[in-house]
């Protein structure tokens, strides 16, 4: 009797976890800095999709200087995970380790 509802539940959460999967994440949730740290290179191509309508949806809403400072952040994290942000003045983020510039 254990056996079958473990089973059962192990198959719930199996169904869970794959349509999780499948479907792309929801942005809405998340506050525009959150958004903005997110690094849209490592995301899947739906989730990378939904990253997009959602920043594109709140753009539209946001005034010129808004945007601007929306456009820094993101290059501040994408620069963050290229070569350690080298945009700041040195080695921050770690490393150096050689990494072919």
């Amino acid at each position: 009797m254990y056996r079958k509802r473990f089973m059962q539940a192990a198959a719930v959460a199996f169904g869970l976890i794959s349509l999780n999967a499948i479907a792309a994440q929801d942005f809405s949730g998340l506050g525009t800095t959150e958004l903005t740290q997110l690094k849209p290179s490592e995301m899947g191509e739906e989730d990378r999709n939904a990253f997009r309508a959602e920043m594109q949806k709140r753009s539209a809403n946001m005034s010129a200087a808004e945007k601007d400072e929306t456009r820094n952040q993101m290059r501040e994290q994408k620069g963050k995970g290229q070569g350690g942000g080298q945009g700041k003045g040195g080695m921050q983020g770690g490393g150096g380790m050689g990494r072919g510039h």
